[in-house]
């Protein structure tokens, strides 16, 4: 959960900020890479920072189209 959606009276996160902030996520979760692949709690992480990350790039998408 987003903390935009625990504190709904504190402004977003700056998107630029927060894809930066996620790829950083992303790739320390290479170091977690072992013989049998990413540990189900490092699976679970990626694909929130990518999920993440993808709703801000089209958000900002969104504000430059319009």
């Amino acid at each position: 959960m987003r903390k935009e959606d625990l504190f709904p009276d504190m402004a977003p996160a700056d998107p630029a900020q927060r894809i930066r902030s996620s790829a950083t996520r992303i790739r320390a979760l290479r170091n977690q890479v072992g013989h049998d692949g990413l540990t189900p709690a490092g699976a679970r992480t990626l694909i929130d920072e990518l999920t993440a990350v993808l709703e801000e790039v089209a958000k900002s998408l969104d504000r430059i189209q319009s």
